[in-house]
């Protein structure tokens, strides 16, 4: 039987040039144990501090951390917020910083039911514009240099004074409602005294704004709350605005309203418009009548 010679082929050089590389790969990036302080250790430190980093060595080396914050997050995944947080507090605590000076609030006046009507000198100096806004309608403005007189008399900004005469009357002093309700701010009769005239703009002044500054310094100085309450009566503190009468409800959104358009500085007012296309047109025309024929 004839037998062949069969040589051994040697591997072929690529295979053995991978392999070297893969053991030289793992060679160089394997964990490096020595003694501290060793002749190795020296060595290793000194090729350490000669090599440069490159990006995989940077990544590799924070291994730790990165898991360290993955974990953080799966747990508690606000927490890097709150730390930023507490830091930004701690710094605040650490730099002083210039805080400004908080604004004085503006003072509620209370005139209870005065037997005399007050001078304007009698009383202290307000810390206000004694002008109206431009934006209330002309029969209001015709009332403007009474306005300023009565802010200081009765302790209430122009502006609120002008807005509840606005949606009242629109200045018109001999107004009189189905209700029964006289004059620029639309009193009840009952309120006034005997012998009174309700239709004098002083008296319905009287009547009118002080029961007004009652209900503001009552809603501690919000206006929208005061015209509220001017409509509906003191018991509106006491009840959910959801469970207000409709009127009164509508009385806010316009009192309120047009009272921050005025304070805006603003030369024309969105709420005071759609007022007058609600009804304000109407009444704002007899009291244009009614201002013409009292001249």
């Amino acid at each position: 039987m004839a037998h062949k010679n069969i040589e051994t082929q040697p591997p072929p050089q690529t295979s053995m040039a991978s392999r070297r590389s893969i053991w030289q790969t793992f060679h160089k990036f394997k964990p490096r144990i020595v003694a501290r302080g060793s002749k190795k250790a020296q060595k290793l430190e000194q090729e350490d501090a000669t090599r440069s980093l490159t990006s995989w060595d940077v990544i590799v080396r924070l291994l730790p951390l990165w898991a360290l914050l993955i974990i953080i997050l799966l747990i508690e995944p606000t927490l890097p917020f709150q730390a930023i947080r507490s830091a930004v507090r701690w710094v605040g605590t650490v730099i002083p910083v210039t805080t400004s000076v908080p604004p004085v609030s503006e003072p509620v006046f209370i005139v209870e039911g005065p037997q005399n009507t007050p001078t304007p000198g009698e009383l202290p100096t307000l810390n206000w514009d004694m002008e109206i806004s431009p934006i209330f309608t002309p029969e209001v403005q015709y009332w403007k240099g009474a306005i300023g007189q009565w802010s200081q008399i009765y302790r209430v900004k122009p502006n609120l004074i002008a807005t509840l005469m606005q949606i009242e009357s629109c200045g018109n002093p001999s107004a009189v409602s189905s209700a029964n309700k006289l004059g620029l701010f639309q009193v009840p009769a009952s309120s006034f005294r005997q012998g009174e005239d309700a239709l004098t703009a002083e008296t319905n002044a009287l009547r009118g704004l002080t029961f007004f500054s009652e209900m503001l310094a009552n809603a501690n100085g919000d206006p929208g709350l005061a015209f509220a309450a001017y409509n509906g009566g003191p018991s509106i503190f006491y009840t959910s605005p959801a469970d207000w009468d409709s009127e009164t409800q509508i009385y806010q959104y316009w009192g309120g309203g047009i009272y921050d358009e005025a304070e805006m500085d603003l030369s024309k007012s969105p709420t005071l418009q759609e007022w007058l296309k609600k009804g304000g047109n109407d009444l704002c025309q007899r009291a244009s009548e009614a201002i013409g024929s009292s001249q």
